[in-house]
């Protein structure tokens, strides 16, 4: 009796260890159903820093052209506003990376999962090497899109509000600028005004007044030419004689005596 029942929970036992290690089958070969290959691929390790990971996770995939090619293994920070992101990727892949390389997050379809996507640098520089660490990106994403246009939105209804208030004020005649939009008495100072100077530049035009005869007429400016003629003959006369106003005006003997 006693070996039956030791039969029977060996029996049990190993009907347990086969399920189990189905079930363990089955759930790998769902959960990695044709990438079995890439969980034993030999990996290197290499490091980005961004400013902001935008929501990355611990085991998010890692793309370089399309192709996925690693995993991001660890998020922490290495300083103020500086986080450090370890990417575990296929040895094959690091052949075509340089140091120049970029890493920018991405967001994978309209659930928001993010990704990195890795550029492959210039042709120029150095290849990348493990444990090397390239610069991170963060793309603008369509929520900052909608933010930035809310903001905007709201600027512009803030100005439509102040334009409103505005135009209240002029409907209801207030300020200045009421004043002068309803106001006729402006438009008719200015008719008048302009009614004036237009007889004035025509009474110019035709000669009329003094005015008028300064600027038709050259006689005033012939006699001033002379008179300034006369008065430049006069004073080289004054410079060169001896008589009396000569002395008068050099002599200082005659100002002494009054003194």
């Amino acid at each position: 009796m006693y070996e039956y029942v030791k039969h029977l929970r060996w029996a049990k036992i190993k009907v347990g260890l086969v399920v189990t290690i189905a079930l363990i089958i089955i759930f790998l070969a769902v959960m990695f159903a044709g990438n079995i290959e890439k969980v034993f691929a030999p990996t290197v390790e290499i490091f980005a820093e961004f400013q902001d990971v935008k929501g990355l996770r611990e085991g998010s995939p890692v793309w370089f052209s399309g192709v996925e090619i690693g995993t991001v293994k660890l998020i922490s920070f290495a300083e103020m506003n500086i986080v450090q992101v370890k990417m575990a990727i296929t040895s094959d892949a690091i052949k075509f990376l340089k140091k120049d390389a970029r890493a920018s997050i991405m967001t994978l379809g309209l659930l928001g999962d993010k990704y990195v996507e890795i550029s492959p640098g210039s042709h120029v520089s150095e290849s990348l090497q493990p444990l090397d660490m390239i610069g991170g990106t963060t793309r603008t994403e369509i929520q900052d899109v909608v933010h930035t246009s809310q903001v905007s939105i709201e600027k512009i209804s803030d100005f439509v509000g102040m334009l409103e208030e505005v135009l209240v004020k002029i409907d209801t005649g207030q300020g200045t600028v009421s004043k002068f939009i309803k106001d006729p008495a402006v438009y008719d100072n200015l008719s008048g005004a302009i009614s004036e100077l237009t007889q004035l530049l025509r009474k110019i035009e035709s000669g009329s007044g003094t005015f008028g005869r300064l600027i038709n007429e050259d006689q005033v400016y012939v006699d001033l030419s002379s008179s300034v003629g006369d008065i430049k003959v006069f004073a080289e006369k004054l410079k060169g004689s001896e008589g009396t106003l000569n002395k008068i005006i050099k002599d200082p003997s005659l100002y002494n005596k009054f003194q």
